[in-house]
């Protein structure tokens, strides 16, 4: 081989290494946690960035933060990139999925509901541990049955919240992905990068027009996605004003709001929707049940790796951070 075609053919090969090995070596999906979505998936995410889309309230943010609990308890190092929820909420999300995986299978958990601590439903107990330590409150929480709640983000923040770093600072999103290979060379094994989400998430040059900034965010994802020190990516995605009749044919990449890099870059790609029914006045409204659950669909739009088109239905709980 000559010079040129030497460095022609070894350009983008992984240290050298021949196609044999990536018939060896290919991984399995990653599980998300989510059962649904790992189903349509075909096992869980690929290597890659995998975008969940949907409108306000269709689970977007429930499915980030369940799955984000499950790979946390799983021993995955997770990064948490949220630009519109507070730490405090994005971090009681997470506990709150996992307390209700955990209730039966960790001593001393208890399910608790994200959305009644941020209601202050447990403002009269939370008094009690002002002015305390967290080692006094740790050791005043050991073997007590007087607050399951406080028990429960205990041993959260002990085990699997030790995985999870969440930012919620204006950070660039090259800088997220530097941290990210960062925190590989270290530990020699990437976290998931989760962003919360496209729309809004910075490039550092506020000069830019949405659709160029768009489509840098999604560039520079799935470039960190596919670098050797690079890992999977979970980003959510808002969705353009859809006609009635668009959804009537189904989802699909062009409901993506924005560039259309979203589609173009993304390994694999679904839509979250909700049912909708008329109420007392005629109007259309979600379909929520006695339980406080939205019912909805999960539909594939985009799957390298597997098929597309194929939808499941939907139970979304916001109020836990739940999705079956």
């Amino acid at each position: 081989m000559g010079a040129a075609w030497e460095d022609a053919y070894t350009a983008d090969r992984p240290d050298g290494e021949l196609a044999l090995n990536a018939y060896l070596d290919m991984p399995e999906p990653m599980p998300t946690g989510v059962p649904k979505l790992d189903q349509l998936l075909g096992g869980g995410m690929t290597r890659g960035v995998t975008v969940v889309g949907g409108g306000p309230g269709a689970g977007k943010t429930v499915t980030a933060c369940m799955s984000a609990a499950s790979l946390c308890a799983r021993g995955q190092k997770v990064v948490y990139a949220s630009y519109e929820t507070a730490w405090e909420v994005v971090q009681l999300r997470c506990a709150s999925a996992w307390s209700l995986a955990a209730q039966d299978s960790v001593q001393g958990a208890a399910f608790f509901a994200w959305s009644s601590v941020v209601n202050g439903a447990y403002r009269a107990q939370q008094e009690r541990y002002r002015g305390l330590s967290r080692q006094e409150m740790s050791r005043y929480l050991v073997g007590s049955a007087m607050d399951p709640v406080a028990r429960t983000l205990t041993l959260w923040d002990e085990g699997p919240g030790r995985n999870l770093a969440v930012l919620t600072s204006d950070n660039p999103v090259s800088d997220l992905c530097e941290l990210c290979e960062h925190v590989c060379m270290e530990d020699g094994r990437p976290p998931v990068l989760m962003l919360d989400y496209i729309q809004i998430a910075p490039t550092g040059d506020e000069r830019q027009e949405d659709y160029e900034r768009i489509t840098e965010v999604m560039r520079t994802l799935r470039t960190y996605a596919y670098g050797q020190n690079g890992g999977n990516v979970l980003a959510l995605s808002s969705l353009r004003k859809v006609s009635p009749q668009e959804r009537k044919d189904g989802p699909s990449l062009d409901w993506y709001r924005g560039s259309g890099h979203i589609g173009y870059d993304a390994e694999q790609a679904v839509i979250l929707t909700t049912d909708m029914e008329k109420d007392a006045d005629g109007r259309m409204v979600p379909c929520v049940a006695e339980d406080g659950s939205t019912r909805g669909r999960i539909t594939t739009v985009k799957n390298r790796t597997g098929a597309t088109g194929t939808s499941i239905s939907t139970l979304v709980y916001g109020w836990c951070s739940t999705i079956v």
